[in-house]
């Protein structure tokens, strides 16, 4: 695929002074808010992964509004804690798979991956040796999620996703096996836009972060990428708003209460970015952007956080893939420190 954005030249110092919504903070407090007395009603059953090298937990709590939200907890064997704790977001059609051994737990990390509400039409569904449906259910419908209640911002489905994340982390912060003083979080495109927005919101909240890792990010100056995108779920919005035109204005206001450019600028927390500058999924500018505004706006005088950016040149929407996931191990290992931890009893 070839260069349809900006070059890499001009990406470095791409930051669009987006509107923010007038409401902006008054919405997302209000949206924390309605969920600071309600019950996370975690729920951790035992699960046989098949693995040796990690223990695993089918994980359940209550999400939105209570709404129940599934994941996977997995650990090194045998490990009693406390662990430093990494908290990965899926992107858009994908689920929380099989629980092969992930790289962050067989690396030391307490690791959870936890299912975007209704998505999964792209990965299959475990089933059991009979055939049928195992107790996670057949997946969803196929897709999408961008267009309805493009009307009310409090009825979108993203505002139910981002207090989805937000409340996983609240989920592994309370876990005994968990060291809340480090934590991470890592994401891929969908995954990408919920790791920046909880990070924004885990400031607004006063918890404090170590790490936000946002990989070819989703939901990052949106407008701008429906009129850039050549595949993937923008053209959602393109193909609804070609039937109802006279809507486009209120489309965009709607979406606009869940551009991560709007909560980048309030993330204290370190970040690493990627980007792939062939990217007809998520226009490579939009991860730019979102990199430069990360903890204050360039020229703003707001408090800026450590970052970093890893270029893919000729990479389209995967990026780094595993070279990237690599990278991040080593970060991790840095910003967290060893992840050493109790073992079947010893140190």
């Amino acid at each position: 695929m070839p260069l349809t954005d900006l070059s890499l030249e001009e990406s470095r110092g791409f930051c669009p002074a987006l509107p923010e919504p007038d409401d902006f903070e008054t919405f997302w407090t209000g949206t924390l808010g309605d969920h600071r007395d309600r019950p996370l009603n975690v729920r951790l059953t035992r699960f046989d992964n098949r693995q040796q090298v990690t223990d695993c937990w089918d994980l359940g709590f209550d999400g939105y509004l209570g709404t129940p939200v599934s994941g996977w907890l997995q650990v090194p064997a045998g490990a009693t804690g406390p662990l430093p704790l990494v908290v990965q977001y899926k992107g858009y059609s994908s689920s929380r798979k099989v629980p092969f051994a992930s790289p962050f737990a067989a690396a030391g990390y307490a690791h959870i991956v936890i299912d975007p509400r209704g998505q999964g039409w792209a990965h299959p569904t475990i089933v059991d040796s009979a055939g049928d449906d195992g107790p996670w259910g057949s997946g969803s419908g196929a897709p999408g999620f961008m267009t309805p209640h493009l009307d009310d911002p409090a009825d979108h489905y993203f505002r139910r996703l981002y207090m989805d994340a937000f409340r996983a982390l609240q989920v592994g912060l309370s876990l005994d096996l968990v060291d809340p003083s480090r934590v991470a979080l890592v994401g891929h495109s969908q995954g990408g836009a919920q790791s920046a927005a909880v990070a924004g919101l885990a400031a607004m909240s006063g918890i404090q972060l170590n790490l936000a890792c946002v990989d070819s990010p989703f939901l990052s100056c949106i407008r701008r990428c429906v009129d850039l995108a050549s595949s993937g779920p923008y053209l959602e919005v393109v193909s609804w708003l070609r039937s109802h035109p006279y809507l486009v204005a209120r489309a965009f206001a709607t979406l606009n209460y869940f551009d991560i450019m709007h909560f980048v600028p309030r993330a204290r927390c370190r970040t690493l970015f990627s980007v792939a500058m062939m990217d007809g999924t998520c226009p490579p500018s939009s991860a730019w952007a979102a990199y430069n505004a990360w903890g204050g706006r360039p020229g703003s005088g707001a408090a800026t956080a450590t970052k970093d950016i890893t270029v893919y040149p000729f990479a389209q929407h995967p990026a780094g893939e595993d070279v990237q996931t690599w990278n991040q191990l080593g970060l991790l290992a840095k910003v967290l420190g060893s992840p050493v931890a109790d073992t079947a009893g010893n140190r």
